[in-house]
């Protein structure tokens, strides 16, 4: 009983999960993603309810009392016209009678005595208020709908064909539909008004993220302005003092590594010159390839601490830069295979971003023998990737490679292996243009190294 109970329980709470899921797609799916059409959404939605109610609650109760009075008082003329046939008066008088109600009340009144109606000419598209009222008459009586906007009512009477043209205006009135028409007009001119204005809102918002992403992007000269609403202008100026204080930082510390290049660099030289004088032997070596390795190292440094550079954004064809890239590595003995989809233009730093890619490059030829490049757009992103035939790198070992100065085991060679800066600039270059770079095994079953891009972005201010 247990078991049951618990396998119930399960299976309930299984079901909440599933329906929790489904209702979360459906709304991702109804709901709009964007804040325009959020906005829009919420004007929208209470614009429309309110026009439903008007239609149903106003036009059809108002439409459907109008209808019937008037029918009713054409039916009630027509009745009195009968009554006044029924007592037979003479004919003069029965003549000033039919001119009066021709003269006042729009009705052309034809009376022919001992006339038979001909048949029932009751047609579906006749005026249901009109025809039900008429059915309160004794009398037996046709419908015949007119092509000048008018209706004949022919009743049979005892002693003749009493025939009534009644015109539209008389059972029919068009205010309604005026209405109707000021109603929705109006409502799709306040729709149109809430539009521009929700749009003019957005379009600020719109260009705070931009700037912001165009600084996510390593872009840092850029203009921008605040606008909008009190808020959204609070939040930009918000962003100009965080980027003032970032470039403010970046200046600082650059400046702080120029200072410790002139610092390290004057010792350096003097112990280079000292151990030249004196007496070469093999201890006197090893000293002066630690400083070589060392001054090597501490160029490498400050080349990438300096790597956000003065180099300003433009636009770049980066099928051209690839293609030069690798002519370049090809005349130095590098095998590589170069593959591209189609024209490419993103905007960034040409310098950077020839570093990072000769780089990773670079290091598949050091530690393979065949490489393949690969161009194209994945995820409207700008995509680079890089497969090699070499011995790859562990899973394990593939995020600390992109930290400074980690070499793995087979690249400690002081010949080949490099200061371990390779991957860290290329991956500080990609992040600083607002991409990713990731490091997957290759089919070559060596090393794929994906490099994204944004493509070309403009930033409007």
């Amino acid at each position: 009983m247990t078991n049951k109970i618990k396998n119930t329980l399960l299976i309930l709470s299984q079901l909440f999960q599933w329906m929790k899921w489904g209702l979360k797609k459906i709304r991702s799916y109804i709901i709009p993603q964007s804040l325009m059409k959020r906005f829009l959404l919420i004007i929208l939605l209470p614009l429309i309810l309110l026009q439903a109610v008007i239609i149903i609650f106003f036009y059809e109760r108002h439409w459907e009392v109008i209808a019937k009075r008037l029918a009713l008082d054409v039916v009630g003329e027509i009745q009195i016209i009968t009554n006044v046939i029924s007592h037979e008066p003479s004919q003069e008088t029965l003549n000033t009678i039919l001119l009066d109600m021709d003269k006042y009340l729009s009705l052309k009144v034809n009376w022919k005595p001992h006339q038979i109606i001909e048949e029932n000419k009751n047609a579906q598209k006749t005026p249901y208020f009109l025809n039900k009222s008429l059915k309160t008459l004794p009398y037996p009586y046709t419908l015949q709908e007119n092509n000048d906007r008018s209706i004949s009512i022919s009743i049979q009477l005892p002693n003749g064909l009493l025939t009534t043209v009644v015109p539209k205006k008389r059972y029919f009135t068009s205010t309604i539909f005026v209405f109707l028409l000021w109603l929705i007009g109006t409502a799709i001119l306040l729709f149109g008004i809430a539009f521009l204005f929700i749009k003019n809102q957005v379009r600020s918002i719109e260009r705070l993220s931009r700037a912001s992403e165009l600084m996510g992007r390593g872009h840092m000269n850029f203009t921008f302005n605040p606008s909008g609403a009190t808020e959204v202008k609070q939040a930009g100026y918000s962003f100009i003092m965080m980027k003032d204080r970032i470039q403010k930082y970046l200046k600082e510390r650059t400046d702080m590594l120029a200072g410790v290049s002139h610092d390290l660099r004057t010792p350096l030289t003097r112990m280079k010159l000292q151990l030249s004088m004196m007496e070469q032997d093999e201890n006197i070596k090893d000293l002066q390839s630690d400083i070589d390795e060392m001054e090597k190292m501490l160029t490498g440094y400050l080349s990438f601490a300096k790597g956000e550079g003065k180099e300003a954004a433009e636009p770049i064809v980066l099928n051209l830069l690839v293609e030069d890239i690798v002519q370049k590595l090809k005349k130095t003995g590098q095998k590589i295979d170069l593959h591209t989809e189609q024209k490419i233009e993103i905007l960034g730093r040409s310098a950077d971003l020839t570093r990072a890619i000769t780089n990773i490059l670079t290091n598949a030829g050091r530690y393979a023998t065949y490489a393949q490049v690969n161009l194209g757009i994945r995820n409207k992103m700008a995509t680079i990737i890089i497969d090699d035939n070499g011995p790859g790198i562990p899973e394990s070992k593939r995020k600390e490679v992109f930290k400074a100065f980690y070499r793995l085991e087979n690249s400690r060679n002081k010949e080949t292996g490099g200061v371990g800066l390779g991957m860290t600039i290329a991956r500080d270059v990609v992040l600083s243009h607002g991409g990713d770079i990731v490091l997957k095994t290759s089919p070559l079953k060596g090393l794929r190294v994906v490099i994204s891009l944004p493509q070309k972005f403009v930033h409007k201010k």
